[in-house]
């Protein structure tokens, strides 16, 4: 009788292409994994996501092209005064959508009350206006606190981005 230890047993025979496409698939999912790193990452660390995270609260009060063109030290002490304000934005926002339902279910009542329609608008213009006062009472704080030179580079900057929104 022969001894075979595990050693001396053959060993089954292995197609030579299963080896060819391992590397290359590895490097590709690699590849992969590294893009969408890297574009998780960039959106993570680009000045618009950062301004979508931070500036979500204020847009509703202030205006997205005002509060883009204010520098990153202003904009940040904007989000917190907004932050300090927020019980106030929010029941205005709360109020607004109020109004809105109110407002859809008037245009869709039978027979159709075209003073209730009017009044409901009357009073979304007026909630609307309560929330702009709001955004500009915030902004009027930072631009008081502007040198004449930094609310210059301010306005510059407004320009700018209005001259983009004009553009589209």
């Amino acid at each position: 009788m022969t001894d075979t230890s595990p050693e001396q047993q053959p060993k089954p025979a292995t197609p030579r292409h299963r080896g060819r496409w391992v590397m290359p698939l590895l490097f590709v999912s690699l590849a992969v994994n590294l893009l969408v790193v890297g574009l998780v990452v960039g959106h993570a660390l680009s000045p618009d996501a950062r301004f979508e995270r931070e500036g979500r609260p204020a847009r509703g009060v202030i205006g997205e092209p005002f509060i883009r063109a204010l520098p990153d030290a202003d904009r940040r002490a904007l989000m917190r005064d907004v932050m300090q304000d927020r019980d106030r934005i929010r029941e205005s926002r709360e109020s607004l959508k109020q109004r809105f339902e109110a407002f859809l279910a008037a245009l869709r009542a039978v027979p159709f009350d075209s003073d209730e329609v009017r009044r409901l608008l009357l009073e979304q213009r007026e909630a609307a206006v309560g929330r702009q006062e709001i955004g500009e009472a915030l902004l009027m704080k930072r631009l008081d606190e502007m040198s004449d030179d930094e609310r210059a580079a301010y306005a510059d900057r407004l320009e700018e981005s209005l001259a983009r929104l004009r553009r589209r």
